[in-house]
């Protein structure tokens, strides 16, 4: 195979693609511009890429009350100047798509027809409000700069942009908007689109700098009632929106056509509190700043910290700016919709006037062609109506065992971390590896990041940064001085690591590791910083002044939002995160990775891998809940979304929840079982085997009998149940089917509606001892040690055991785990209403079962499992089976697995949906 030098020539394929799309653009056809600007050698690969990008682009979802408004019909946005300006540099400067182009255009085409008419003469006073819901990392902002242009186009005079809580967040957005209208001041150097022509100028109010936040001393009033353009950038603090408020107020009033565009509008404009009830808690991103204990910091500091991020405050801020304004319309844009959508839609203050729900449109916006998302990458379990085929990820995700984990993320007040764990070694090697394959490929050095997020305290950040240099500097020097044994390392990983998953996802890209040698050489011959961002640090991301940076970051909560990192290739990612909108808020690596996918990893806990694949499913069902009620022809007002709750996390905070209300989805006639295990955790399964011990120790002797003569308990009471799912109680592991929390909850309810207030209790052991598996003393009152079963690990997982229960089935009566309790009449009926119906033997069983009683059932599992030697290939599907434990002698622990067969229901109460207001549309 060529080298990449060889197969690029002089300059890489993406070069000339940008080329011919330039002169494309004057009238030429591919074929023309290939023979005329192309090398021969690369003119297949441009064509296939060129065509590549000419792809069917999903429709934009949008309810809207009146869609598209009568002014529109008249207007092509297409005509104006700000906007082809844009376009046209995105196009031949950018190298962007024609397609990619096009979705952004069509897409804000859709936004701008849902907005009052701004021109002179067209409507009167106006308040509009509406959401456009992306995805993180998908381009929100190229949408919003572009839509402004056209809003300037359309009339708008008055631009005022809220770009999230933090500094370096509004210093992005604004540098973005400087270079993308041609607003960058001259002494910068930044031309980006350039500056229009006289008369077309578009006055900043704001600058890109701390101190260039909006200051009414700075902003001249008279701008307000001409016809000049304006923008304001600002930053969501209660001091600045205070001011910017305070200073439109003295110059009631403000007739000119103003576009409020609420970047990251899930964060801080949704109203906690209630209608005006101000908040006194120091939410999670000042806890990152503000460690009394790590930082010195005093309560007073925190508070008032606190109170600039107040979302209660905020909301009654920008509530009272719309108000002060005659002619606005107010645009959301967030990646994770679950407050905005919760919002009481009804929400008025005499004073503040009507809250934020999008009451006029709610505009979904497809994933644009390249971009890799929570679905792409994590995968997702199968909605309704396809099949039962879950969404496979790709295969890029790496796994942090949960003690390594744990170093990275100590308790508060604990000292500094001194260690990194031993797959950090691994990550980083891939990062370098990584690097070089996308330096190679491009012929070049492009922008590339490793992302560290584990701790949220700046100490520890700290701490972490000076472990991570001085693992570069010993990779760095034993690559130049040890390079016989270290080279060796480096292509044994990169076969073993990056070539399988690059033939998978792009094998036209292969390289050998004697291409990207050199180039690995090359970054250790240099070297790129380390940097730290939190509120403490002077470190910065700044890609206007140092587009092609390549570093390490290390954070926490302030590179959880908007925040973009160019060419992110690996990250480390182990913080965990209790709701919807902030964990996918915290994936800085989604984004457009088309070009170097195969080379990403994401090296994260399997529980967090869990939560991002059930996040994806929650996601990808709310947005089919909008696109349904675009079908249905409703508007906003009818929406009342239905958003999958999930064992572990909330949808949003607590106080967040606007409106919403929780409907129930029962466990009603299902079988819940354990399958999954942290076996890499001894304290865990000890937890869980001291855990069963205490109950079945509290049962006294057994009073029934199982089948094979096990031990069985009747007539138990529901509480010894709840006890044994409590706090002290048994632990589900992460990402399992249900919560032990969740379960018990059902049962607290079900007890109140005289269901399920008692229970059988069954362990199932062997019914006699194995040597090889041995036994587990459970304390059981007046029954020696149980004989333990076998289950063994699945093949490809770290944590599962693939299924736990011995089925029931109505060719074998009776030796199935569901049958204890019941008799030959119940089998029979069982088997008679299975018998040519798509209901199932067991959930017809379960219904032979009184709602009175509940089926706990308990498995005593050996560490010294392993796969049954007579399972042959042929027999079985997938991956081979592996031994529970490597080494049982020295990590192993006995499992406890756990059952529970819930009878049909008559009263069904488990919350499984959170649904906001109206309500959801039936018939």
């Amino acid at each position: 195979m060529n080298s990449a030098s060889e197969r690029t020539g002089q300059h890489s394929p993406e070069t000339y693609l940008r080329a011919i799309r330039a002169v494309m653009s004057t009238g030429l056809t591919l074929e023309q511009a290939l023979a005329g600007f192309v090398p021969e050698e690369l003119r297949d690969e441009v064509s296939r890429r060129w065509n590549a990008d000419r792809v069917t682009l999903e429709p934009v979802a949008v309810l809207s009350k009146d869609r598209p408004r009568a002014w529109f019909d008249s207007y092509d946005p297409a005509a104006g100047y700000y906007w082809p300006r844009i376009r046209e540099w995105l196009l031949v400067e950018k190298g962007r798509t024609e397609s990619a182009i096009d979705a952004i255009d069509t897409a804000t085409d859709k936004i701008l027809s849902m907005l009052e008419d701004p021109r002179p003469g067209g409507s009167g006073s106006f308040q509009i409000r509406g959401l456009v819901v992306g995805y993180v990392q998908s381009g929100k902002t190229a949408n919003f700069t572009a839509l402004i242009a056209k809003a300037y186009d359309a009339g708008y005079r008055i631009v005022i942009v809220l770009s999230g809580i933090h500094n370096s967040l509004r210093r992005q957005t604004q540098l973005r908007l400087e270079d993308e209208l041609g607003l960058a001041p001259d002494e910068t150097g930044r031309r980006g689109v350039g500056a229009p022509e006289h008369g077309r100028q578009i006055i900043r109010m704001t600058g890109a700098e701390v101190w260039q936040d909006f200051h009414p001393g700075t902003a001249d009033a008279s701008l307000l009632q001409g016809n000049v353009p304006l923008i304001f950038v600002i930053k969501k603090n209660a001091s600045v929106l205070r001011r910017l408020v305070g200073w439109l107020e003295e110059r009631q009033p403000v007739s000119t056509p103003v576009l409020v565009i609420d970047d990251e509008a899930d964060q801080a404009s949704i109203n906690t509190g209630g209608n005006r009830q101000l908040l006194e808690e120091v939410v999670d991103l000042v806890a990152e700043d503000v460690d009394a204990a790590a930082d010195g910091l005093d309560l007073v500091s925190a508070h008032t910290q606190a109170e600039e991020i107040n979302p209660s405050v905020i909301n009654g801020l920008v509530r009272q700016l719309l108000h002060r304004l005659r002619r606005v319309s107010y645009i959301g844009y967030t990646a994770t919709p679950f407050a905005n959508v919760l919002i009481n839609h009804e929400a008025m203050d005499r004073e503040v006037a009507e809250d934020l729900y999008p009451r006029d449109f709610i505009v979904s916006l497809p994933p644009p062609h390249g971009y890799y998302g929570p679905e792409r990458l994590f995968g997702r379990e199968a909605l309704a109506g396809e099949g039962g085929e879950n969404v496979e990820g790709i295969d890029v995700i790496r796994k942090v065992r949960d003690h390594e984990a744990r170093l990275l993320t100590p308790a508060r007040g604990a000292p500094p971390v001194n260690a990194l764990p031993q797959s950090f070694d691994d990550a980083l090697a891939d990062f370098i590896l990584a690097m070089a394959a996308r330096d190679t490929r491009a012929g070049g050095s492009p922008a590339s990041a490793m992302l560290i997020h584990g701790s949220q305290y700046t100490y520890q950040q700290d701490a972490i940064a000076a472990l991570v240099r001085e693992r570069l500097s010993v990779l760095r020097q034993r690559w130049r001085y040890d390079n016989e044994h270290a080279a060796p390392e480096f292509q044994r990983r990169w076969e073993e690591q990056f070539v399988p998953v690059t033939g998978a996802i792009a094998p036209d890209r292969y390289l050998k590791f004697s291409e990207i040698e050199p180039a690995i050489a090359r970054l250790f011959r240099g070297e790129f910083p380390v940097l730290v961002l939190h509120n403490r640090s002077t470190d910065e991301l700044d890609y206007e002044r140092n587009p092609d940076l390549r570093a390490v970051v290390v954070g926490g909560n302030k590179l959880s939002r908007g925040l973009t990192i160019e060419g992110l290739l690996v990250s480390y990612y182990v913080r965990n995160a209790n709701y919807f909108d902030t964990l996918l808020q915290m994936g800085r690596w989604f984004g457009y990775r088309e070009d170097y996918v195969d080379l990403t990893r994401l090296w994260t806990t399997a529980d967090l891998n869990q939560r991002f694949r059930d996040l994806a499913t929650a996601e990808e069902d709310l947005r089919r809940e909008i696109r349904l009620y675009e079908i249905l022809g409703k508007t906003p007002r009818d929406f009342g979304p239905r958003i999958r709750a999930h064992e572990t996390m909330r949808i949003t905070a607590p106080n967040r929840m606007g409106s919403a209300r929780e409907i129930s989805y029962d466990f009603s006639g299902t079988l819940f079982q354990t399958i999954l295990f942290r076996l890499d955790d001894q304290d865990w399964l000890r937890h869980n085997v001291d855990a069963t011990r205490r109950l079945l120790s509290r049962l006294g002797p057994p009073n029934a009998v199982g089948p094979d003569d096990l031990p069985a308990w009747k007539d138990v009471d529901w509480r010894e149940i709840e006890e044994f799912l409590g706090d002290a109680g048994y632990r589900t592991a992460p990402g399992s089917q249900r919560s032990s929390l969740a379960l018990r909850e059902y049962i607290a309810v079900q007890a109140k509606h005289r269901e399920l207030f008692r229970w059988r209790v069954a362990v199932r052991g062997r019914q006699n001892i194995d040597t090889d598996l041995g036994s587990e003393d459970l304390h059981i009152q007046g029954y020696g040690p149980v004989a333990c079963i076998s289950r063994a690990r699945d093949g490809l997982s770290e944590t599962s055991i693939g299924t736990l229960v011995n089925p029931v089935s109505r060719g074998n009566p009776g030796a199935g785990d569901e049958d204890i309790g019941l008799g030959d009449e119940d089998r029979k009926w069982a088997a008679a209403a299975a018998e040519g119906s798509d209901v199932s033997y067991p959930v017809a069983l379960r219904h032979r079962r009184p709602s009175t009683e509940g089926l706990l059932l308990l498995y005593p599992i050996s560490a010294y499992s392993k796969p049954k030697e007579s399972t042959s290939s042929v027999e079985r599907k997938g991956p081979p089976k592996r031994p529970l434990f490597d080494n049982p002698d020295e990590h192993g622990e006995t499992v406890i697995g756990m059952a529970i067969s819930f009878p049909a229901s008559e009263s069904p109460a488990t919350i499984r949906y959170v649904v906001g207001s109206p309500g959801p549309v039936t018939g």
